[in-house]
């Protein structure tokens, strides 16, 4: 596994405070539901590529009736946290999280009816290597369902990529270069659907939970670490009520 560890436990300790235990981005349950909109998942097998702390692979199973969930990321504390929330959950039969190398996905061909990921696309440098292994690992008929943080244009959109979270590594992409990656790779109806609208309104009510837990993200983590990042916070907000920074919903069908 990366020596580079962007997620440790302090980083994952905030992201909860602002997010709720199992999300590392916005919008929780509901979000999820929105991402995978009008997509049968009873019974079906999922990948979930990036489950961070696994509120989406929790979801996805006990709300949406996924029968597998099928989990892959990088990082040791991200894996520990999302099984720990895993098994709380009594679900440990139905997702399997695992830990894996960046590169190929570790999965025979068309062995998943869907496959999801929410907003951590980003870290991936090459989304056209990413795309050509997710088409695939996807049975024909299969569907690609994500968000991600996609940027604007113009001095909003550099300012997102100033403030979108210090310390992380990411590519960000705009929307038609994402969508054009993804017929690239083979991909059938891409779409894209921009939610910035929404989470301009969302990041103000994220500052203020930020503020009530203040007191107590500082005694958990340290007001070293916590004052640096409300600031990166602040400058993100702005980014995302600029334009500069687009949540997005991406979608594709396999051929």
């Amino acid at each position: 596994m990366t020596s580079d560890i962007q997620y440790p436990d302090n980083f994952i300790e905030r992201l909860h405070a602002v997010w709720g235990e199992g999300f590392l981005s916005p919008g929780g349950a509901e979000e999820v539901r929105e991402i995978v909109r009008d997509i049968d998942l009873a019974q079906k097998t999922v990948l979930d590529i990036g489950f961070g702390t696994a509120g989406p692979a929790i979801t996805l199973a006990r709300e949406l009736g996924a029968g597998q969930v099928v989990g892959v990321d990088v990082e040791e504390p991200l894996h520990r946290r999302a099984k720990a929330i895993v098994d709380a959950a009594g679900l440990s039969e139905r997702i399997d999280l695992r830990l894996v190398e960046p590169g190929p996905l570790p999965f025979g061909d068309a062995s998943f009816d869907v496959v999801f990921s929410k907003d951590s696309i980003i870290h991936i440098p090459d989304k056209g290597a990413l795309f050509a292994e997710v088409r695939r690992v996807l049975k024909p008929g299969g569907t690609f369902a994500a968000s991600d943080w996609l940027s604007g244009k113009g001095p909003d959109a550099e300012a997102a990529l100033r403030h979108m979270g210090g310390h992380l590594h990411f590519e960000m992409a705009t929307a038609p270069q994402m969508e054009k990656i993804l017929r690239d790779a083979g991909f059938k109806s891409v779409s894209s659907v921009d939610r910035n609208a929404w989470y301009a309104i969302v990041v103000d009510e994220e500052l203020r939970t930020l503020e009530r837990v203040y007191d107590d993200l500082v005694a958990r983590v340290g007001k070293e670490v916590v004052d640096p990042w409300l600031q990166v916070r602040r400058g993100l907000a702005r980014a995302v009520q600029g334009g500069g920074l687009r949540p997005t919903h991406l979608r594709g069908t396999s051929p």
